[in-house]
């Protein structure tokens, strides 16, 4: 048997024991996982209109062949009348020569007097035609002589000839073409002038005798010219416009299971240009391109629409919903918060894992595992968010689950459900997208540089790309990208 004293110490040290073991409780914190939400369809986005751009062309050359062609409009008017009489007695008439036509107006308002200019700036600004003005010129030969020219006598002495040639006589005149809704060309004459004084007419007697010239060459260009621009109403582009409309409303498959959907809807135009003696325009197709993930999208039949006259918006958007699967974002989250320590007074935990996990209803829940002075996980649950600013997804309005916070209310520990936790994993959890935008990169440089067709060939660049949204779901979080850039469409081989 012990001694006195020794049994008085051995049963001091074991109060002391068991009082040391009460104080120092060891805490298992296990709740239930939260309860599944409905699932919920994501957020439309709001359509972002793009611009696929088609140019084409056609060729003026046998219109400018038409006008320039002597059975459909001359090239020497003469006065409409009989020869008048020179001051000495003796018979002139006046002739008028032209050259061919051209698409170049030529500038000669130096050469002329001030009213002459300002008469035809007036004329050119009268013009007010809906379509694009197709300018037409040709220099005109007036000629005062005794007899009409003929191939055995000799052509009588130009006015404009030696120190008196000092302006050039011009004929102006032109055409306002424009695109009819069903892509054919529409065309009107526009008018038809002589831009200077006659220098011959100081010669002539009787003034009106020029005048009398000019109105029938004007008269017999008009008529001409109407009748060259018939031939343009047979002129139409919707062979090669439908071939691409068709072409482009097929998805494109960038991977196994990803497709790009161009979703073309209408088509817009610019105006015509004229580029040496060829019609060039740009058709915009009007499309809100997305990229989808799972099985090829079904297509409706749709016929091409009739050409819209509205102008169309700059640029070229695709959005695309990228998912980030849970495991990874799990990884990155869990490195943030591995070893971070929350204490109270004298108790403390240490974080020793974490996961992200799709709850449904467009919320995640955070699963926090510690140990410590309290042993277990607890469930926090939010709402991802979107930071456009710095590119980043956020959890907002982050708190304890409902069971998590009962369990604590009822278990304890009670330090524990007044902590620091959750400013600690709200702050920690920012979740990069930069997976999501290389990705959505990546994608778009396969589909924006690739053949279509035969004939048709897309040509793109990628801007830019940034994440505009998120949304949660149980298997994925989604997040929504949007690319900026620009498409070109290429068509049998000619940009």
């Amino acid at each position: 048997m012990f001694p006195k004293f020794l049994r008085n110490s051995l049963v001091a040290v074991s109060l002391l024991l068991l009082l040391t073991g009460c104080i120092a409780k060891q805490y298992v914190v296990h709740p239930p996982p939260p309860t599944l939400l409905s699932a919920t369809q994501p957020p439309l986005s709001s359509a972002t209109e793009s611009t696929l751009s088609l140019p084409v062309q056609m060729d003026l050359a046998p219109f400018l062949a038409t006008v320039n062609d002597e059975n459909v409009i001359p090239k020497v008017f003469d006065q409409s009348g009989n020869p008048i009489k020179h001051s000495k007695g003796i018979e002139h008439k006046y002739y008028v020569e032209r050259d061919d036509f051209t698409t170049e107006r030529v500038d000669s308002y130096q050469s002329m007097s001030q009213d002459q200019g300002a008469m035809l700036r007036d004329w050119w600004k009268g013009i007010d035609l809906p379509g694009t003005h197709l300018p037409l010129t040709a220099e005109l030969h007036p000629h005062l002589g005794t007899q009409a020219p003929t191939p055995t006598v000799k052509a009588p002495a130009d006015c404009d000839a030696g120190q008196g040639r000092l302006r050039k006589t011009m004929l102006h005149t032109g055409i306002v073409i424009g695109m009819t809704p069903n892509y054919g060309l529409s065309a009107s004459v526009a008018d038809v002038a002589v831009n200077t004084i006659d220098p011959c007419t100081a010669r002539i007697i009787t003034t009106d005798l020029p005048q009398d010239a000019r109105n029938r060459l004007t008269d017999t260009v008009r008529g001409g010219l109407q009748h060259a621009v018939a031939s343009l109403h047979a002129s139409t582009v919707r062979p090669q416009v439908e071939e691409a409309w068709n072409g482009l409303r097929a998805p494109i498959q960038l991977e196994p299971n990803a497709w790009l959907h161009l979703n073309v809807e209408k088509i817009k135009r610019n105006e015509f240009s004229i580029e040496r003696q060829s019609l060039q325009d740009t058709l915009h197709i009007i499309a809100t391109p997305v990229i989808v993930f799972g099985s090829e999208p079904p297509v409706a039949a749709a016929a091409l629409p009739q050409l819209d006259t509205q102008p169309a918006s700059p640029g070229f958007h695709v959005v695309a919903d990228i998912p980030l699967d849970y495991p990874s974002l799990s990884q990155s989250l869990a490195a943030r918060l591995k070893g971070k320590r929350v204490a109270v007074k004298g108790d403390f935990i240490q974080i020793t894992d974490a996961a992200i996990l799709g709850r449904g209803g467009n919320q995640v829940v955070l699963r926090i595992a510690f140990a410590g002075d309290a042993t277990g996980h607890l469930y926090f649950v939010g709402k991802p968010e979107m930071n456009t600013l710095t590119q980043s997804v956020q959890i907002g309005g982050l708190r304890l689950d409902h069971d998590s916070e009962q369990f604590l209310a009822k278990s304890g520990p009670d330090w524990l459900a007044h902590s620091s936790m959750r400013e600690l994993v709200m702050g920690e959890t920012v979740l990069g997208v930069t997976s999501a935008t290389d990705r959505m990169r990546n994608l778009l440089r396969m589909a924006l540089n690739r053949t279509i067709n035969q004939t048709l060939s897309l040509q793109g660049t990628v801007v830019s790309v940034q994440g505009i949204g998120v949304f949660a779901d149980v298997n994925s979080l989604y997040v929504r990208v949007m690319s900026d850039g620009s498409l070109n469409l290429k068509a049998e081989g000619k940009p």
